[in-house]
């Protein structure tokens, strides 16, 4: 069995494997080639810190995996980070555990590499304004991830540990592609009204912004809300989104509060949710129909994706030539 390091991680996953590997993902779950098993979710000691499994099976491939991740929003004030993930990566002949992989930032490449390609299939194609609400690794690989399928102008910035921004910019400033201003907000909701292309990436149990903050024409990456009690986005700006996709439908209907909270107070149904990235992808529905069109690509985690990525990491450090 291989254990591999997150250094190890990043030494391979440059973007382009990333968004290829996720295409191919979203194609083969169209295709029915893969199997994603249930999601697994736990409180540990209340609301706020939890702790979930998410699995897939890539037959074709020759392996099947597992994901745990674990959230424990006040980590950050010990110095770890708030969300801790390992996948464990098996034979599909024997069962034998090939590798165990530090995937913390594996998920967030992954989560950026999804919201980049919804945005790429929903987002205005002269979107260039980017705004991104929360400091972590997450909403750093948003803004990695982005800047490939849009040509930004500027990315407007907010945390509410305002201590958090001046070193997240310094960080963006490394990695930015072209010379775009990365500026700091006073608020959320001044953050929002600025941009074309919003991301959430917080942990929030409650709405970061207001719905009515949102510019016409607006596609938003919801990332943070993957338990049903977690709500990042408010019932309005739902409500205004003329288009809902997601990684997974059955995945949605678990987990994201985002879109339960709203739907069992009776304010939407179950047809809010047009479909998939896999669906847009490949053409079974459509994406954006016109610039005024709200759109929303609800993030609730995708083990198939998760293993995707695992699998091209496995074989890029153990199976060349």
């Amino acid at each position: 069995m291989k254990i591999v390091s997150e250094e190890q991680v990043k030494k391979v996953m440059d973007m382009k494997l990333v968004l290829m590997a996720i295409k191919e993902a979203y194609a083969d779950c169209e295709a029915g080639s893969v199997y994603a098993g249930n999601r697994i979710f736990m409180p540990v000691r209340g609301e706020k810190n939890v702790g979930q499994w998410l699995a897939a099976s890539y037959p074709g491939e020759g392996y099947f995996g597992s994901k745990f991740s674990s959230v424990f929003p006040e980590n950050v004030k010990i110095g770890l980070p708030s969300t801790i993930s390992k996948i464990s990566l098996y034979s599909s002949e024997t069962g034998e555990q090939q590798a165990l992989i530090d995937a913390n930032y594996l998920t967030a490449i992954k989560t950026g590499g999804s919201a980049a390609i919804a945005t790429d299939l929903m987002a205005k194609k002269d979107a260039a304004k980017l705004g991104v609400i929360g400091t972590g690794l997450q909403a750093f690989s948003q803004v990695l991830a982005i800047q490939e399928v849009r040509e930004i102008s500027a990315v407007y910035v907010y945390d509410l540990d305002a201590s958090r921004m001046g070193p997240f910019i310094k960080m963006l400033e490394e990695i930015k592609n072209r010379p775009y201003p990365i500026i700091p907000s006073k608020s959320a909701n001044a953050c929002v009204s600025e941009a074309d292309i919003v991301c959430t990436c917080t942990t929030s149990l409650k709405p970061v912004f207001s719905g009515n903050a949102l510019k016409e024409g607006t596609h938003i990456n919801a990332i943070g809300s993957f338990t049903s009690f977690m709500q990042e986005i408010d019932t309005e700006t739902v409500l205004k989104a003329d288009k809902v996709i997601t990684e997974h439908i059955e995945g949605l209907w678990d987990a994201a509060g985002d879109i339960l909270i709203p739907f069992k107070e009776g304010k939407i149904t179950k047809q809010k949710v047009s479909g998939t990235v896999g669906e847009v992808l490949t053409g079974k529905i459509s994406g954006r129909e016109c610039d005024r069109e709200i759109t929303l690509y609800e993030s609730v985690g995708s083990g198939v994706l998760d293993i995707a990525l695992a699998i091209a990491v496995y074989n890029s450090l153990f199976c060349r030539g």
